[in-house]
């Protein structure tokens, strides 16, 4: 007989929570499927990307692909290059293997294949290395729209990898030129506690 292995700390926790909510066994399965990553407090988090008390972790999402980007002039005079993010839109994979289109940005938003979405309010990022796409912590708009992504009022982006040029920088010899990186990144979503 085949054991599982068993789940984080942090998966339990987020597994019991939707089991007591949605009161559905078929949630209970979900560990031997694709385990949540082990965040098991905010406390091992920047502090400046933590949630605050008062809501808890309800989906998780990852994405892992390429990212492109085309180095353009954002200011003259002096004039001031920055490698600018040229992907529409990215494709996140939650727990359950259901599809999230994440379009990045000040305004960032979320739609899961169900119809149900979340827009960002604002954001913290905080650097996780040269290499990395900075961590991430978003305010969202709460949303009616009923389905996975209802009411959700945090969104981290964590544990990223790759996803950032450090070299060459964007100057006007590269105006223009495009790179595209590999990167990987974990979205967890949040909502007010008894919401």
């Amino acid at each position: 007989m085949k054991t599982k292995k068993p789940c984080s700390f942090f998966s339990a926790r987020l597994l019991c929570s939707l089991f007591v909510a949605g009161g559905s066994a078929a949630l209970l399965g979900a560990c031997s499927s694709r385990p949540l990553q082990p965040y098991n407090t905010q406390q091992d988090l920047p502090a400046a990307v933590r949630v605050p008390a008062g809501h808890q972790a309800v989906l998780e999402a990852s994405s892992n692909g390429r990212l492109m980007y085309e180095c353009q002039a954002v200011r003259r005079a002096p004039y001031e290059y920055e490698w600018l993010l040229r992907n529409a839109g990215l494709e996140l994979t939650d727990t359950y293997g259901k599809r999230i289109t994440h379009k990045p940005g000040a305004r960032a938003s979320w739609t899961h294949q169900d119809g149900s979405s979340v827009i960002a309010r604002e954001f913290i990022e905080v650097p996780n290395g040269s290499h990395n796409l900075p961590l991430q912590r978003y305010r969202a708009e709460r949303s009616e729209t009923p389905g996975a992504l209802q009411n959700i009022t945090y969104v981290q982006r964590l544990r990223t990898v790759g996803g950032w040029i450090a070299s060459p920088t964007c100057s006007a010899p590269q105006l223009g030129m495009r790179m595209t990186v590999p990167y990987e990144a974990d979205y967890i979503f949040w909502r007010a506690t008894g919401s």
